[in-house]
């Protein structure tokens, strides 16, 4: 395993700025990339969302995934632990224009990291830009993601790639049936 995870990016990946609040680096929101320095699990995550999601480096997430990643969220019948996560990663960025992700709020512990987070990217058929918010959860061991607890916000994703109808949340919770 390489050790580039733990370095901070070149070019800043979060652009939001904390306010002047005086919080804690523990938690703050927004999520200010200059407090990584005392949060190495979130530099791990932030790695992560850079390199396997906004770069496409699939062979990134052996480096910070373990064999044996437990993942639990939206697509995790998609990613079990035999099965390659590279695949649901590759499947889910073929859907989507380039994929810019900021941490809003960062919670981290001895060996948990949370974060809320909004994923910016279009829809590659017409170039449309949109936002998708999700929250991911990770318990990080010997410096890999032992388990990873996620859920996006897919159901806006499906919406604005024209796969779901505008509005589908709004129909279902009615009772009526899509389509």
């Amino acid at each position: 395993m390489t050790d580039t995870f733990t370095k901070p990016a070149t070019e800043p990946f979060v652009t939001r700025r904390a306010a002047a609040s005086g919080a804690s680096p523990v938690m703050e929101a927004p999520f200010d990339p200059a407090s990584m320095a005392d949060m190495p699990l979130t530099r791990l995550l932030h790695y992560w969302f850079e390199e396997v999601w906004g770069r496409g480096n699939l062979s990134a997430v052996s480096d910070i995934m373990r064999r044996n990643t437990l993942i639990s969220g939206s697509v995790s019948a998609l990613a079990e632990p035999e099965s390659d996560y590279s695949e649901v990663v590759a499947a889910l960025r073929n859907l989507l224009g380039p994929i810019k992700v900021t941490f809003t709020h960062v919670m981290e512990t001895d060996e948990w990291v949370s974060v809320r987070l909004v994923a910016a990217t279009s829809n590659p058929r017409d170039g449309e830009p949109f936002e998708i918010t999700g929250q991911v959860m990770a318990r990080v061991e010997d410096g890999r993601i032992a388990e990873m607890h996620s859920n996006m916000d897919y159901f806006r994703m499906f919406e604005m790639l024209g796969q779901l109808p505008p509005e589908a949340l709004a129909i279902c919770l009615t009772g009526e049936r899509l389509g």
